[in-house]
């Protein structure tokens, strides 16, 4: 049924009205045509929704930190902070040729004290730097070191004194008393005075440790062509002449224990001066070390592979102690006295006529310096003087 609405009729008729009680509009069955346009229409929307449904969509920003380049992972900046410029030298910059073996010229400089201001957190091995211990040594660590003039030679060479720390008790290791002759001795005690400039913690407080390399510059000069410090390349081929002072003495046959005027040297006779102490290396070594009262003296010496005991005559059992310390330490044998040859004016054994406890620490041989036995000698030496 039709409706009169020409409105609805150019629609289609999608509507008919059928009066009960008034007139009612209610929809009438589609046409076929207008069914299809529906089914083609929603198919349409279904592929559009489908489409906006599947496509990928844009990440959304979160307030998520993004991660710090590689490059500036670790270093944080001050936004605000300005470039800091180039640091510039306050001083010309000079080439400084490299020198093999450094010396210390003391003709016209007075001796000055080296402060040290090194400690470090434990005694043995140097533990890894960290904030509490960088930086700092225990206050048991030795808290200075310094380099004199103690005396002279016969030509007027200086001799050396390098001392470390301040201590009340008093060590005196000594040097090259056999000047040229012995020369790896006194290399020996500069390696060692390197070895505790470099870690002078190793040094107990309550010690002063004194090393004088070498005794008998004059003898060194003769063989070396150095006052100082020296190389091995630069030791004459014939070392014999080196082992007297330039008065031809043999200066540890010069002191005052069984001295004789001509002494024996193996199978050699040498001079023992006119009198005891007669050569000024023997007066300046016993002027410094009386007034100290040192709780040991060590002379280095080449080359019977041993550590001897001072006696005179008998062997003074507080120096056979210090051997065998000092020799169990370093590996040698200990012996209480040396009995080759007979030696008579012997610094050591004068020593210990004063109860000076003193040893003779023989190296293997006259090249050698036999370093880490020494180390060894050494540290064991002034850990036990330390005591607990």
């Amino acid at each position: 049924m039709t409706t009169d609405n020409p409105k609805l009729n150019k629609l289609g008729t999608f509507f008919v009205a059928e009066q009960q009680s008034g007139t009612v509009w209610r929809p009438a069955a589609a046409p076929v045509k207008v069914l299809r346009f529906a089914m083609l229409f929603q198919g349409v929307l279904l592929l559009i929704l489908s489409a906006c449904a599947t496509a990928p969509q844009p990440a959304l920003p979160t307030l998520a930190p993004t991660a710090v380049p590689p490059a500036i992972a670790t270093v944080a900046t001050n936004p605000s902070a300005s470039a800091l410029p180039p640091p510039t030298l306050t001083v010309p910059a000079t080439a400084v040729p490299p020198t093999e073996t450094p010396v210390i010229n003391l003709e016209n400089v007075a001796p000055t004290a080296v402060p040290t201001a090194i400690s470090m957190a434990t005694d043995t091995a140097v533990p890894s730097p960290s904030p509490e211990t960088s930086s700092a040594f225990p206050t048991t660590a030795v808290s200075s070191s310094s380099l004199s003039v103690i005396g002279n030679s016969v030509q007027g060479r200086p001799i050396l004194n390098y001392q470390f720390g301040n201590g009340l008790t008093q060590v005196i290791f000594v040097g090259g008393i056999h000047g040229g002759y012995e020369w790896n001795t006194i290399l020996l005690a500069y390696e060692i005075i390197d070895h505790y400039t470099t870690n002078p913690q190793l040094i107990p407080s309550d010690l002063t440790v004194h090393i004088i390399p070498s005794a008998n510059p004059d003898g060194q000069y003769l063989v070396t062509n150095q006052s100082e410090r020296f190389l091995p390349s630069d030791v004459a081929a014939d070392t014999v002449p080196g082992r007297f002072n330039a008065n031809n003495v043999d200066l540890n046959r010069n002191w005052d224990c069984q001295w004789q005027p001509t002494a024996v040297w193996r199978d050699v006779t040498v001079s023992g001066g006119p009198r005891p102490f007669s050569e000024p290396e023997s007066i300046v070594l016993r002027d410094f070390i009386l007034p100290k009262d040192p709780a040991i003296v060590v002379f280095w010496h080449s080359a019977a592979n041993g550590v001897f005991a001072a006696g005179c005559p008998d062997t003074h059992a507080p120096s056979l102690a210090l051997a065998n310390v000092y020799g169990q330490a370093a590996n040698y044998p200990v012996y209480e006295r040396f009995t080759s040859y007979e030696i008579t004016g012997d610094a050591g054994d004068w020593l210990a006529t004063q109860n000076i406890p003193s040893i003779s620490v023989e190296l293997q041989n006259h090249q050698s310096l036999d370093l880490s036995q020494n180390l060894n000698g050494v540290q064991a030496t002034l850990d036990y003087l330390a005591g607990p």
